[in-house]
């Protein structure tokens, strides 16, 4: 397994514990505000940041997407 799809699954995790969703939660919303491709453009800037920051981004690109 790549590194980047390891880094993906902290994510997931990370961002998961962090709303308290389940994971087809986490799955459903990923899939539609398609976080994923945000995650795997973001990698060499989020690995090296703190985690708060990708949660931030994230919560940032739903909440865009969502207008």
């Amino acid at each position: 397994m790549s590194k980047e799809n390891k880094f993906l699954i902290f994510v997931v995790e990370y961002y998961r514990n962090k709303k308290n969703l389940s994971g087809k939660e986490i799955i459903a919303l990923f899939d539609k505000h398609n976080i994923w491709d945000l995650a795997k453009k973001s990698y060499f800037l989020w690995h090296i940041e703190s985690p708060e920051n990708f949660v931030q981004d994230i919560d940032n690109s739903i909440e865009m997407l969502s207008l």
